[in-house]
């Protein structure tokens, strides 16, 4: 053979190699049977969801009214779903007609339908109602509005979806509305203690409802509430009273409203903001409060061993990187601070601070329904740089529907994200079917050892049905 015959022989070589390679690369990964089969063992895994805002079923029935009687419909799933996040739903009408929403609504969807906050329910309607929303007529839309109705007349419809259908086994529960209101509504339910309004308690003027006022829970247990040091007391009681009641974390959605960089200013300086309007305050002296109070709060969260769950990225944008807390991160060695959404739009700066702290852990709540690429590609990263036993998810809906799709998104995500580093050699299959177990449920428990003590919650051991 030739010098010349063996270069062409060789170089057709290359070329099929390289075509068969791009093919490969060009699969649709849930062709693959390493995707089926990772999906069934996760989709057969009774979950540990750590973060919803479900509430009690008859808050749940007035937060969906669109006006007084309507309960549940088409209108307030969509209403109540990040969609809005993008887009307008139409009002409800006011002849309290389905068919009159139906035809201002029906049109809204087409700028979204690539959109993850529109795709993150599809299943839903998929699944629960047997309606392709992608196709949906008319008739079709006014028969899956009367079912919603139909499904919301009890609460075993909740129940239903979110165990048998989801597969959750437990819900960790932020109740924003009624944050020191410790008691349970769901027999799958945990409780969060949301601090948010602790960080704004300066002055009662600052607290919007009388639930979420530490003042209003001081006058009810008779404790006094004058001084600087009474209102230190009376956060380290309120903390004494979660633990007790079985709140078994901390949450704060701070990110809403200021950013992300709390530094530590000392106890002096906090104090001048006690017992004044904000209107008597400058914009540091209300900064100064709430930074120290967040450090406070973060020293209570390693003392009670309550892990502190915090808001980052997407809410204001501006000064939510979760890279300002930073200090507050190194300064806290034994607080076990939970970096929420992923940091969108920062994911890799989030995996970055849990490479390099051991008490950082990383929660894809909302991540995939946000965007379920940006989600993939985050899951596939952290586990680069991250322990695999510190990474959770979380569904983050008000209701059944928002809950099943975005758990049945996430899963299909991670399913994706495991088995494409499967098939490109990063994982063996079994490696990638604990780290799945691990994600939607295993890291919660060790996080959260509570929610295995005896006699605290009856929903351990739960078997879904098949």
């Amino acid at each position: 053979m030739t010098r010349i015959s063996f270069l062409l022989i060789t170089g057709r070589i290359v070329v099929a190699l390289l075509m068969l390679a791009t093919n490969a690369g060009a699969q649709d990964v849930k062709q693959t049977d390493a995707y089926k089969r990772i999906r069934a063992e996760l989709d057969a895994t009774p979950a540990i969801d750590t973060h919803e805002h479900l509430r009690s079923f008859d808050q749940m029935l007035q937060f969906h009214q669109a006006r007084p009687g309507t309960g549940v419909t088409l209108h307030s799933l969509w209403q109540t779903s990040y969609w809005t996040r993008l887009h307008r739903v139409p009002p409800w009408p006011e002849d309290n007609s389905f068919e009159t929403w139906w035809q201002g609504a029906r049109s809204m969807f087409e700028d979204g339908r690539a959109n993850s906050v529109y795709r993150y329910l599809l299943p839903a309607f998929r699944d629960l109602y047997g309606i392709d929303f992608e196709t949906i007529t008319d008739q079709q839309a006014r028969r899956l509005n009367e079912q919603v109705l139909k499904n919301y007349q009890d609460d075993e419809w909740v129940k239903k979806v979110i165990r048998e259908r989801a597969k959750i086994e437990l819900i960790l529960v932020d109740s924003y509305w009624t944050p020191f209101d410790f008691k349970t509504y769901w027999p799958f339910e945990v409780r969060v203690l949301r601090v948010d309004s602790l960080l704004r308690g300066f002055h009662p003027s600052e607290l919007e409802h009388p639930l979420e006022d530490p003042y209003d829970y001081a006058r009810r247990r008779n404790l006094p509430l004058n001084t600087f040091e009474e209102y230190l007391a009376l956060v380290d009681r309120i903390f004494a009273e979660a633990k007790q009641q079985g709140v078994v974390c901390l949450k704060t959605g701070m990110a809403y409203k200021r950013d992300l960089l709390f530094a530590k200013v000392s106890k002096q300086q906090a104090s001048q903001a006690f017992g004044q309007p904000r209107s008597a305050l400058t914009e540091q002296q209300v900064k100064d409060f709430e930074d120290f109070l967040l450090w406070r709060l973060a020293e209570l969260s390693a003392q009670y061993d309550l892990p502190f769950q915090i808001h980052t990225g997407d809410a204001r944008i501006q000064g939510s990187n979760p890279m300002l807390l930073l200090n507050l991160i190194e300064a806290n060695p034994k607080t076990k601070f939970i970096l929420f959404h992923g940091g969108i739009p920062w994911v890799g700066e989030t995996g970055a601070i849990a490479f390099r702290h051991r008490n950082v852990w990383v929660d894809s709540c909302w991540l995939p329904t946000f965007s379920y690429t940006m989600a993939k590609r985050a899951y596939q990263e952290w586990l680069e740089v991250m322990p695999s036993d510190r990474i959770l998810w979380g569904g983050d809906g008000v209701n059944a529907e928002s809950i099943y799709g975005a758990t049945v998104v996430t899963r299909r995500c991670l399913a994706e994200a495991l088995a494409e580093k499967v098939i490109r050699g990063e994982l063996r299959e079994e490696q990638a079917h604990r780290i799945g177990r691990q994600i939607l449920r295993e890291n919660a428990l060790k996080l959260f050892p509570q929610l295995l003590a005896p006699g605290k919650n009856h929903a351990i051991g739960f078997t879904p049905a098949k």
